[in-house]
């Protein structure tokens, strides 16, 4: 099993560096960025949660380079990474020059100091991924009283679920955010400003391609956008709203996702 965990911050946070599509401000994103200044602010714990593609690392993200753009410290986390894995990265995240010391308690010496010279935000995306052991070492790096922290936990449905495992760490969070799918409204609303190709594309249209395969889902949207566009690429002859169009696109994705 791969235990590594990413310190590159995402350099495009469209998905699939989709051409064309706009950043949108949304209810939750808006929430979002107000809650990240707070615990900016404070240097406090949040957690963010929720289904896949809703936009929940896009909203972090963002945000943060408006917030705190010089100071944010990015790794993504993969599943069943252990304790060690998580201090190597944040030795690379935190770029500290030389060997990390091999004895973990002058490793653990090490990076507090670090953390003490200078306020950082620490984003951990796909927080599920971490073990007990790497949560709890999180909650110890920010409580110390020599650390300027902020940590920022990111991840699926289960995250919250691995971090109520962690009592001390769970009540210590003063803020989480739940991500849900985007109402009709939103989709009504956000769509045509997404995407130049939604802009005159009706509103009944709209909502059949929300229900059929969409469902609130941003991610499930910029595939749709993705293939499309695609599609009228290669051949610019192609009628443009079409239901047929749509269809074909809708036959690439998985049959789970499509009513």
């Amino acid at each position: 099993m791969n235990h590594t965990i990413d310190t590159t911050a995402p350099a495009n946070d469209h998905y699939l560096g989709l051409a064309g599509a706009r950043l949108l401000p949304t209810t939750a994103s808006r929430l979002t960025q107000r809650h990240l200044a707070t615990v900016i602010k404070a240097r406090a714990l949040f957690c963010v949660h929720g289904d896949v593609g809703l936009g929940k690392t896009f909203a972090v993200n963002t945000s943060l380079r408006d917030l705190a753009p010089d100071n944010t410290l990015w790794l993504e986390c993969r599943k069943g990474a252990p304790l060690g894995t998580l201090r190597a990265a944040l030795y690379r995240a935190l770029a500290l020059p030389g060997d990390p010391p091999a004895k973990s308690d002058a490793f653990d010496q090490l990076l507090v100091q670090a953390f003490a010279e200078q306020h950082r935000v620490l984003v951990c995306d796909e927080a599920q991924g971490l073990t007990r052991s790497s949560l709890e070492y999180l909650q110890t790096l920010w409580e110390n009283r020599r650390t300027q922290l902020t940590v920022i936990l990111v991840g699926g449905d289960n995250c919250l679920q691995r971090i109520r495992s962690c009592s001390g760490l769970f009540s210590r969070i003063p803020i989480y955010q739940q991500y849900q799918p985007l109402t009709p409204d939103e989709v009504l609303a956000l769509m045509p400003t997404y995407h130049a190709l939604w802009q005159n594309v009706a509103p009944d249209d709209l909502m059949w391609i929300n229900d059929a395969a969409c469902h609130g889902n941003f991610r499930n949207w910029a595939k749709v956008t993705f293939h499309i566009q695609d599609i009228l690429e290669q051949h610019p002859e192609t009628a443009w709203f079409s239901r047929d169009t749509v269809r074909m696109v809708l036959s690439f994705l998985d049959s789970s996702i499509r009513s």
